[in-house]
């Protein structure tokens, strides 16, 4: 099984198991293809595997696996909060700011 092919890790979350079963199903986190279809990872992964200057000069063995990883980690937070529940998310509106 390719690593693309694996069920994409949630982290550890506060859900029930009954419940986390019900997101990993509705945000199709066993199905990687699925997910990635859905929010069109291959072409954004291919944009995002194009590195900048200081990220060619770090180095990658595999750009395009690497924005892939990113862009899933970052759909899947966003879709699903609580697999980051150490995340802290704040919203503010453009006029406010930090104290």
């Amino acid at each position: 099984m390719e690593r693309q092919d694996q069920p994409l890790d949630l982290g550890e979350t506060e859900l029930p198991a009954g419940e986390e079963r019900q997101a990993r199903r509705e945000h199709d986190a066993d199905a990687p293809r699925t997910f990635d279809e859905r929010n069109d990872i291959p072409e954004r992964a291919a944009h995002r595997a194009r590195l900048l200057p200081e990220e060619e000069a770090a180095g990658s063995a595999d750009p395009e696996a690497q924005a892939r990883e990113v862009l899933r980690d970052s759909d899947l937070r966003t879709e699903l909060p609580e697999s980051a529940p150490d995340t802290f998310i704040e919203r503010r509106s453009s006029d406010e700011t930090a104290t």
